[in-house]
């Protein structure tokens, strides 16, 4: 059995679940207290999904919140359309990197959004592949400098 983010499905908390894409982005879902749910769920005391589990009985909503973060480093991902400030805001004004009160459907697109992203290779990176490629730089393994 496995454990924490090596794996690719993860339950979180017994009120949600994370899963890893293969674009290096981790999806969140989450629906339980002090999530952004149907507010009875949002409320609910912090032990509620665990004592439901306890009790063998199902915790649900109909309502989730979702987030998206690097696998690697845990760094949020903004989502366009959905999380991040969005071009040509106001630096200063406050967005929030999840995203609340989504149906099922909401919750799929959200998903496949987020698997969609791909992720940024800063330019001018050392690299040991040869040839050298456009963007890229040759190690410099000169020590006399």
């Amino acid at each position: 059995m496995k454990y924490g983010g090596t794996t690719d499905f993860r339950i979180v908390g017994g009120k949600g679940f994370a899963l890893k894409l293969p674009n290096g982005v981790t999806v969140s879902v989450q629906w339980g207290p002090g999530n952004y749910v149907d507010s009875d769920v949002k409320n609910a005391d912090w032990d509620a999904p665990g004592k439901a589990a306890a009790a063998g009985e199902q915790w649900g909503s109909n309502l989730a919140e979702c987030a998206a973060y690097l696998t690697e480093g845990g760094a949020w991902v903004a989502v366009t359309g959905y999380t991040g400030s969005p071009e040509g805001a106001d630096p200063d004004d406050f967005y929030d990197d999840v995203v609340g009160h989504l149906n099922v459907q909401g919750v799929l697109d959200f998903i496949n959004a987020a698997a969609g992203i791909t992720l940024e290779v800063e330019d001018n990176v050392p690299s040991d592949q040869y040839p050298i490629l456009p963007g890229q730089q040759e190690f410099d393994f000169d020590e006399t400098r």
